[in-house]
């Protein structure tokens, strides 16, 4: 999990952390236990967080996956 990426491209889209966590139907801790990497970001939440924000594929694999995935 890349968070600093995550947050440059809620700044690009301004959007603000309340308004993601609310889009994914978390609580406020919990987004940040996953911003923070103390838990993982479900495939769906990754999705809504994609259409959220408008990611492609390379902005949402170097965010979420962070080189796990080849």
């Amino acid at each position: 999990m890349n968070a600093t990426e995550l947050k440059v491209q809620m700044v690009r889209k301004k959007k603000t952390a309340e308004q993601l966590y609310t889009a994914l139907g978390i609580s406020s801790s919990a987004w940040f236990r996953k911003v923070n990497g103390e838990n993982v970001f479900t495939q769906v939440e990754i999705s809504k967080l994609r259409d959220e924000l408008d990611l492609d594929n390379d902005l949402t694999c170097a965010i979420f996956f962070d080189g796990y995935v080849s």
